[in-house]
């Protein structure tokens, strides 16, 4: 049987087609981290890191600040991202933990992939200079002599400060009425303006409007923090409340275990330098890393944590 050369090229050509395609090597275009809230808040403890990642990965890593919904808005959007690690979120666990609770999110803890945390944070209750109070106790005072409560601006509903600052209104018997910003900066420029009484945030974000006339009143953590020795915890006013969350990178689920493993290292290795640590704490931040293993387990306790919390608060 003769073959002509036409026929033997074809055959040739469904045998190319035939084969599997080889994959593109990662990455191969800019990644994208979206951060879910505004610009100015959490964004800042990656700034530091995005040209070094940008570099060992040959590609640019972007940061979009896509705010909305205590983080419910960006963190929906890498949920229904292609796994391909070309898109990331760098969030608060509360985006993941509390806030689908709050808001009957369709997206849960299980439907992302944790890579890495790399800042746990207390958060800061501050009052505006020249106002009824200056410190915790005259807060307290305050609180309880306004049966309708003080009103006090965080980044959003279900947002951690939101749930620390109802945590701490009920352990001290008080009233607060939330009302809810798009990010700490927005509720920070109402606070001054007089519009609410206080706000609660992250100390990075606060700590550079005390010359604008910002008064830290206490913080959220466990004990002192080294920038600010003369800020009381709500321990140590009294009050059986102590919470904080951490900042991390997440992928959507179905996430290659490849790709996840390049992002942990380069995570863990660029907030193990000196400089980088050094430049969270000018900004009242605290370095505290944990692998992926680690910060999955350290997020399933906090999701219980946060259920049981949400239940006791009677917010769920």
């Amino acid at each position: 049987m003769r073959i002509t050369r036409r026929s033997a090229l074809a055959g040739t050509g469904l045998l190319l087609a035939a084969r599997p395609a080889r994959a593109q090597p990662y990455p191969n275009r800019a990644i994208r981290v979206i951060v879910p809230y505004a610009a100015g808040g959490a964004d800042q403890y990656i700034r530091p890191l995005q040209g070094r990642i940008g570099q060992a990965l040959g590609q640019a890593m972007v940061i979009d600040a896509v705010a909305g919904g205590g983080g419910a808005v960006g963190a929906s959007r890498v949920r229904s991202a292609a796994p391909d690690g070309h898109t990331l979120l760098f969030a608060g666990t509360g985006a993941l933990t509390a806030v689908p609770r709050l808001q009957n999110l369709p997206y849960a803890i299980a439907d992302f992939a944790p890579i890495a945390s790399l800042i746990a944070i207390p958060y800061l209750l501050a009052g505006r200079r020249n106002a009824d109070f200056a410190d915790f106790a005259g807060f307290l005072r305050g609180a309880r002599s306004r049966p309708e409560g003080l009103s006090y601006g965080t980044p959003g509903v279900g947002s951690t400060p939101h749930l620390v600052a109802e945590a701490m209104a009920r352990a001290a018997g008080i009233r607060l009425l939330h009302v809810p910003y798009s990010g700490i900066a927005t509720a920070a420029v109402a606070l001054l303006a007089g519009d609410i009484d206080l706000v609660m945030g992250a100390p990075g974000n606060i700590m550079p409007l005390v010359e604008r006339g910002v008064v830290p009143l206490a913080q959220t953590g466990a004990r002192r923090m080294a920038a600010l020795p003369g800020l009381p915890t709500l321990r140590e006013a009294g009050l059986d409340v102590e919470l904080v969350t951490r900042f991390g990178f997440f992928a959507p689920k179905a996430t290659e275990a490849g790709v996840l493993d390049r992002w942990e290292r380069l995570v863990l290795e660029g907030g193990a330098d000196p400089d980088y640590g050094a430049a969270m704490r000018r900004a009242f931040n605290e370095v505290e890393l944990l692998d992926r293993d680690r910060f999955a387990a350290f997020l399933a306790a906090e999701d219980a944590a946060t259920a049981r919390l949400l239940r006791e608060l009677d917010l769920r």
